[in-house]
């Protein structure tokens, strides 16, 4: 299992109670998203002028959105029952591959550049995530559509995985606080933990996040990648 790293208040908390905490927080915030899809589609369901096409399209949304959340629950009762996630050797492509799909149809371009093979020791259920936040932030901050950038590269023993998109970028007053947990902008039922979730993700699988300048927002994560 991967090492979950205590911050400054929990020095004193046992390892197993304090990763249980950790990912439990994690976990409620990340089921936010599949419940307000399907809260949102059966909304939608319930009109009676919507076409087969709009009523096909709103139960793909709801499935992903059901199979995400029991994915969720499934990991929180794993580590309830003593039994942590395990680390495995994986192409860091795949797991992204795995969170486009989670998103589903969106009002947005994604494209991808991903052309070497960066092979990456990590629990694959908890970068998947991480992948899956970053993306559904920057959905969320293009209503109006716009497009993400998704590239991955080598370069001296890391893999550099960028998620940039087109829109209005992160405001300059939150920028120096935006990995601190509570800290959101724009959001009136955000918890601010997203970002400061993902990062701590990062830093347990010795890697890091950080934010470079672009039109809208730039975000870098980088990876030890496996030896050969």
């Amino acid at each position: 299992m991967l090492k979950i790293l205590k911050n400054q208040g929990a020095t004193n908390m046992p390892e197993d109670i304090y990763s249980l905490r950790w990912l439990s927080t994690s976990i409620v915030h990340d089921l936010r998203n599949p419940l307000g899809t399907i809260y949102a589609g059966a909304t939608m369901l319930m009109d009676e002028n919507s076409t087969p096409a709009q009523v096909k399209r709103l139960a793909g949304n709801i499935y992903r959105a059901a199979r995400r959340m029991r994915d969720l629950l499934a990991d929180l009762t794993s580590v309830a029952n003593g039994h942590g996630s395990t680390a495995e050797i994986c192409d860091i492509r795949e797991v992204i591959g795995m969170a486009l799909e989670a998103m589903g149809n969106q009002n947005v371009q994604i494209l991808v550049d991903a052309p070497e093979v960066a092979e990456i020791r990590l629990v694959r259920s908890r970068i998947e995530r991480v992948f899956f936040n970053l993306i559904a932030n920057s959905v969320e901050a293009m209503p109006d559509g716009g497009e993400i950038r998704i590239g991955v590269r080598k370069a001296s023993g890391c893999a550099l995985v960028a998620v940039e998109d087109t829109g209005p970028g992160i405001p300059c007053r939150i920028r120096d606080r935006l990995f601190a947990p509570f800290v959101t902008e724009g959001k009136d039922d955000g918890l601010g933990l997203g970002l400061a979730l993902c990062r701590q993700t990062i830093l347990d699988h010795g890697g890091d996040m950080w934010t470079e300048p672009a039109a809208g927002a730039r975000f870098v994560i980088r990876f030890p990648l496996e030896p050969k």
